[in-house]
């Protein structure tokens, strides 16, 4: 992938482009014998950060899936790491820390808030996979001690992450009620925000579009897939088509910036702009087109992608295929040059399930 121009090919041409492009070089990097660090400064992992939940377990999510995309001899060592790393955050109560210095000290208080949330979806993934039955074991004994406390969340970011667990543990066990009343009480409550925020000119589920918001629309379309009912698919696709025109700005993607969001009738913040918002949104949509094959998805698809390559408001490339590091995001003057875990993850991430939903073996 060189930029804009490779985005006019078909979806199968493009997808296949894009795998050929991608390493893992910059992950097993970032990596060390513990687990996955948070930041980079540059290139090079920044250790005195440390160690979080949040990007283990979007790693392990990633690792869980990568034989479809990126089939590699090292992934089961990262995949029992990851899953190592997230069993000693947890408590025996199922609650998580979030936060470990370099010295492998736990610097944090035990929680339950979107971190629990990751924990759980990257523990559905693995349930989900041909990853070998021990690891599973392990991931059923993370999921199972951390759900309790999903069920008490006022995150809609953590009932989203929780959906998306659920759904990939429906998928090898269908006829499981808790799992299936757990993932319905979830996706009803996501519609209910949606219903007591939405307006004429403002079709979401907060007063507030922050980071990762497609997340809750893909939780809405896998909730949708599983159990079927048509108000999921019906909210997911209003507000995904919203968060796309919200997102845009002619013919180009344009995350909501970090620097004071976009609360309800004010202006929206252009700057920084995050990978893990163009990423969501990519995961997002390639379900959403599966369900329902529109120009206007297949135009989101491309001008998020695009975001990555170069389409964007400061012309810059934020994916550097040479070593499969991307960038953590766009400021005022153009690059932020660090390029640290949840920047390449939300890359990643993308890449496989564009490339999952557009290889000519799923066409």
């Amino acid at each position: 992938m060189e930029g804009p121009s490779d985005l006019q090919h078909g979806l199968d041409e493009l997808c296949t482009r894009l795998q050929r492009s991608v390493k893992l070089d910059h992950l097993y990097a970032l990596t060390d014998h513990n687990a996955l660090f948070e930041h980079a400064k540059f290139s090079v992992p920044e250790r005195i950060e440390g160690y979080t939940v949040d990007d283990n377990a979007r790693a392990l999510v990633f690792a869980a899936k990568s034989d479809r995309l990126k089939p590699n001899s090292n992934i089961i060592e990262l995949q029992r790491k990851l899953i190592s790393f997230l069993l000693l955050m947890q408590e025996e109560d199922g609650r998580f820390h979030n936060s470990m210095d370099y010295s492998q000290r736990i610097v944090d208080k035990p929680g339950a808030d979107d971190h629990l949330g990751r924990a759980i979806w990257a523990a559905g993934s693995v349930i989900n996979s041909t990853i070998p039955t021990g690891m599973k074991e392990s991931a059923r004994l993370i999921f199972d001690r951390a759900l309790p406390w999903a069920r008490m969340s006022t995150s809609p970011r953590t009932k989203a992450y929780v959906c998306l667990g659920l759904h990939e543990r429906l998928q090898v066990e269908p006829e499981e009620r808790n799992l299936t009343a757990n993932l319905k009480l979830m996706a009803d409550n996501l519609v209910a925000l949606y219903n007591n925020n939405r307006a004429s000119n403002w079709e979401w589920f907060e007063n507030i579009l922050t980071y990762d918001n497609a997340r809750l629309c893909q939780a809405l379309l896998v909730a949708y897939q599983s159990l079927g009912e048509q108000k999921y698919l019906t909210v997911a696709e209003a507000t995904l088509q919203f968060l796309k025109k919200t997102e845009t700005i002619g013919e180009i993607h344009a995350p909501i910036g970090n620097h004071g969001w976009y609360v309800k009738g004010k202006t929206k913040a252009l700057y920084d702009q995050q990978p893990i918002e163009p990423g969501a949104l990519i995961e997002a949509t390639t379900i959403a087109y599966k369900l329902n094959q529109s120009k206007l998805y297949e135009e989101t698809l491309r001008q998020a992608l695009g975001w990555f390559f170069g389409f964007n408001t400061k012309s810059v490339k934020l994916y550097d295929d040479s070593t499969g590091a991307c960038y953590d995001g766009i400021n005022p003057k153009g690059l932020n040059k660090n390029q640290g875990a949840e920047s390449t993850l939300a890359f990643l991430l993308a890449a496989e399930a564009f490339v999952n939903s557009f290889s000519q073996a799923q066409l």
